[in-house]
């Protein structure tokens, strides 16, 4: 945090969007952690589902979306993109998200290795989450309930779940393998949300103060670099 108390000061690289990755499987409640961290001023929650959801189905790109999505698939990486960048676009049209100012928390994205290819050339990664959940039956369990809550129909049929779960299994958690082992901090997710945030705030702290002391040696790096000598054309 800032000295105000509440901003995170992440350093961003070669105009990339600073970034924190949430992953974790199904029902492991990275959405629910993401909106939370979305209440601190300097982060902002991008969740791909939702982004999905909120585009209406009787238009070509939702029926193209709900193609896949009805059935439990993953939403081919070349559209996800599309939205992805478009999407932020209007954010930072719309000044909800300011580049340089403030942190994206991704949720929902990068779900393949390639998708995480793509997003290279955009995302500065300063952190991963990786929520992970041994036990399936809570996950389902989870799922379920926020079918109920939100009236995600999908989500109440065991197939669908089970195809959801296996895609994670298959594509999502090989997506990790692209990033720098460095970068992924697991947690536990199959314990209260609350000690889940309480895990996720501790590790932020922590990033926080590493990427303040690498700032804080930059800079005297620099300042004690001896100045160029000056080259009098003359002599």
């Amino acid at each position: 945090m800032s000295s105000a108390g509440n901003t995170f000061e992440f350093v961003a690289h070669d105009g990339k969007f600073r970034t924190i990755l949430l992953f974790g499987m199904p029902g492991s409640g990275k959405g629910t952690q993401g909106k939370v961290l979305d209440q601190l001023p300097d982060l902002v929650h991008v969740s791909m589902g939702d982004v999905f959801r909120k585009i209406p189905r009787f238009g070509k790109l939702g029926a193209e979306i709900d193609k896949y999505t009805s059935v439990g698939k993953m939403v081919p990486d070349d559209l996800t993109m599309r939205i992805f960048e478009r999407h932020v676009r209007i954010l930072e049209l719309q000044e909800f998200f300011v580049p340089g100012e403030q942190t994206l928390i991704l949720d929902g994205l990068p779900r393949t290795y390639a998708q995480a290819q793509m997003l290279d050339r955009l995302l500065d990664v300063v952190q991963i989450f990786h929520l992970k959940i041994e036990d399936k039956q809570l996950a389902r369990k989870r799922l379920k309930a926020r079918a109920l809550i939100e009236g995600r129909l999908d989500d109440m049929s065991d197939e669908v779940i089970n195809r959801r779960l296996n895609t994670y299994y298959a594509e999502t958690y090989e997506t990790l393998s692209f990033y720098n082992p460095e970068l992924i901090y697991d947690i536990e997710a199959g314990q209260p949300m609350i000690n889940v945030l309480r895990d996720i705030a501790i590790r932020l702290a922590e990033v926080k103060g590493r990427l303040l002391a690498e700032r804080q040696a930059h800079a005297e790096s620099q300042a004690q670099a001896p100045s160029p000598v000056a080259v009098d054309a003359n002599r």
